[in-house]
């Protein structure tokens, strides 16, 4: 937790979106992970279980912040056959005055990329849910290439932010050698945009962080 707290520290960033975060867990001595890493930053932290243990463990995603967090909720997706249940939470901060939101998930990651296809449908309907007015980033490991099929519906209406601004690979996984990029930020062009990228050389965790820096766009005369 000490490595993973240096690193967002120093990456400069306000918003961290994390994946894979234990609170109750026996592996991980029953420790409320999120509430940690929040404390030791000086930063508000929002967790919600995706996967539930008999003894009360919990498994899922977590976002924390310097920027103020209204509201938070965690939407697990429904599954199509039996599994490991993954889900989407998403969070309203107050961005230079402006809501905007902020989602991170993590998406299967068995061979047969079917579950996966199902839970991209589901963000892509959770995305266009969203007030149409304000702006969004969603980020997280998707277990897919960007030549992915799975990831059409996300690439036919939004922005990849890697593919936007970088032509090297952006590698991410695994943290010691990366040979594949399967962790993104995705956008919406009208409203925000990125402006660097970068991937820090630190093997903190199994995946080497993503952080990207985005500026929110002037809203639309009227809006």
């Amino acid at each position: 937790l000490p490595r993973i707290a240096e690193v967002i520290r120093t990456s400069g960033a306000q918003v961290a979106l994390l994946q894979e975060v234990d609170r109750g867990m026996g592996r991980t001595q029953r420790r409320d992970l999120t509430t940690e890493l929040a404390k030791a930053l000086g930063w508000q932290g929002v967790f919600d279980a995706n996967l539930r243990t008999k003894d009360g463990g919990q498994y899922g995603n977590a976002l924390m912040s310097s920027l103020p967090i209204k509201t938070w909720k965690n939407s697990v997706y429904a599954q199509t056959r039996p599994g490991e249940p993954r889900g989407l939470l998403r969070a309203t901060l107050l961005w230079e005055g402006r809501e905007v939101d902020l989602l991170t998930t993590h998406l299967d990651a068995t061979r047969d990329d079917g579950e996966r296809r199902h839970q991209v449908g589901l963000i892509r309907e959770a995305l266009l849910g969203l007030p149409a007015e304000r702006a969004f980033i969603l980020a997280g490991d998707f277990n897919a290439l960007p030549t992915a099929t799975t990831l059409t519906p996300l690439r036919e209406r939004w922005t990849d932010a890697w593919a936007s601004l970088e032509t090297t690979p952006g590698h991410t996984f695994p943290s010691d050698q990366p040979r594949e990029r399967i962790d993104y930020f995705w956008y919406d062009a009208g409203r925000v945009q990125p402006v660097r990228l970068r991937i820090p050389d630190t093997q903190a965790s199994d995946h080497r962080p993503l952080v990207a820096t985005f500026i929110l766009k002037a809203p639309a005369a009227g809006k």
